[in-house]
């Protein structure tokens, strides 16, 4: 509405240019109707309501994952993993550090060499310098570490593999999520239509009991079990009604929309079936091979045997080069010590060797290599559990397929023996008990065709996520 009215402002304003100092007969009286008129439209105006979104299960679960704080959490960890590469790497690498720094000291008294040479002053061994200055630059290069440089670069890259896998697999728990909550919103809708069918159904069936009864065709039994199945229709419709806006309501907070966005779902429960599941020895071995949860344990466990060598590196010799340059007022390199700037510089090889670290480092090794069997044990039971998954999800899937037709099939049995009751109880052919009996099982048939349907999609999506896609 507010995009009609600014158009509708701007004509009105073109069509009537003023004129300055040209007032013609009835101007004033045009003026203000077309003052009103602008006011009128003001106060009708109304804010444009949000469109409704249109989504499908593979939108819905491209949304979750872009806007999930789990995801960006995962994200981010994979992030700080990236720049734990680099400040491995940045361990091969000549480091350079700057120092500076000025002191005071307390006066000391001088110490000189008096020299017998008539004409000369003494020497003064040790001057009275009570501000000292000094600044440096240190070059340090590491030649020989242990191995445990490239063994901490080779251990961030597979904690970053790790880190990644483990986003991916986040994402893929969240895309599981938000088709679950799909599908369980288009079930839950299907449902509350076959609640309100079921209301209207009941309706009719009192309607037709009451005018029986008037008619002399009923008993007042009729009536009653008549008005007990339009109580017990309506009931199911609120709680139908109920469980759909529960429904859409978790769908909403999963995708992060606001309380009164309002949905459309692209899918129906009688709509096209997943496609049959691929041979069950197929879709383990693509599990196996493509769970990201599976390769983050397998990059764990071997970071874990890269950190080994890193328990060994402190007892293995190590080497490094120093190149060391000082300008200092004064320079305690120079003798005598002067109160002037001097500088010096200094290039060495520095060797060590731990030579007894009282078993530290072996009880290091010994919890890593305790880790790995843990983690290696733990890889294993993935494994089991993943095939496990798999099956599961692909007989359900099965399963679910088989019962389709039938559950269609008995739906549509329910709804004509449910007609031909109806038939035969106007016409005084059949008991109430009949009618009611029929509108029980076209109820339970209904329902056992939604959630037949339903599940299909769902086992689907299981599978998927199970195999690792």
């Amino acid at each position: 509405m507010s995009t009609v009215v600014s158009g509708q402002l701007s004509v009105i304003g073109s069509s009537t240019r003023p004129r300055i100092g040209v007032r013609g007969p009835g101007s004033g009286v045009r003026t203000v109707a077309l003052a009103m008129f602008v006011a009128l439209l003001g106060f009708s105006s109304s804010p444009v309501l949000a469109e409704p979104i249109r989504l499908d299960a593979a939108a819905v679960a491209a949304r979750a994952v872009e806007v999930s704080d789990v995801v960006a959490v995962a994200r981010e960890r994979a992030n700080a993993t990236a720049a734990g590469v680099q400040a491995a790497d940045a361990a091969r690498w000549p480091s350079l550090a700057a120092s500076a720094s000025l002191g005071e000291r307390s006066p000391v008294p001088e110490f000189s060499l008096p020299i017998l040479v008539p004409g000369q002053s003494a020497v003064v061994l040790v001057p009275d310098i009570t501000t000292t200055y000094a600044a440096g630059l240190r070059a340090t290069q590491t030649l020989l570490a242990g191995g445990a440089i490239d063994s901490q670069r080779r251990a961030a890259r597979l904690d970053q593999t790790a880190a990644s896998s483990r986003q991916a697999q986040t994402a893929s728990d969240l895309r599981l999520a938000a088709q679950v909550a799909y599908w369980e919103a288009v079930r839950a809708l299907a449902a509350r239509d076959v609640a309100t069918a079921q209301v209207a159904r009941s309706d009719r069936l009192l309607a037709d009991s009451q005018a029986l009864l008037q008619a002399g065709m009923a008993v007042r039994a009729d009536l009653l079990a008549a008005q007990e199945r339009q109580a017990s229709a309506t009931v199911a419709l609120i709680r139908a009604r109920a469980a759909a806006a529960t429904a859409l309501d978790t769908l909403r907070s999963l995708l992060h929309l606001a309380p009164d966005q309002e949905l459309e779902l692209a899918d129906t429960i009688l709509g096209a079936l997943p496609a049959p599941p691929a041979p069950l020895a197929e879709a383990q071995a693509q599990a196996l091979a493509g769970r990201a949860d599976l390769e983050a344990l397998g990059a764990q466990l071997a970071a874990l045997e890269a950190r080994e060598t890193l328990t060994r590196a402190p007892v293995r010799p190590g080497l490094a080069a120093v190149a060391q340059w000082d300008l200092a007022r004064p320079n305690q390199r120079y003798f005598p010590p002067e109160d002037r700037w001097q500088d010096s510089w200094a290039v060495s090889l520095v060797g060590s060797w731990t030579l007894f670290d009282g078993g530290k480092s072996a009880a290091d090794r010994a919890a890593s290599q305790a880790q790995q069997r843990a983690l290696a044990r733990e890889r294993a039971d993935l494994e089991r559990r993943i095939r496990l998954e798999v099956q599961t999800a692909h007989s359900d899937l099965e399963t679910a397929l088989q019962t389709v037709s039938a559950a269609d099939l008995a739906r549509q049995a329910a709804a004509a023996r449910q007609e031909a009751a109806e038939e035969r109880h106007t016409v005084g052919l059949a008991a109430m008990v009949e009618i009611l009996d029929a509108e029980a099982q076209l109820s339970a048939a209904e329902g056992q065709q939604v959630n037949v349907r339903a599940g299909a999609w769902l086992a689907a999506a299981a599978l998927e996520r199970a195999v690792g896609r």
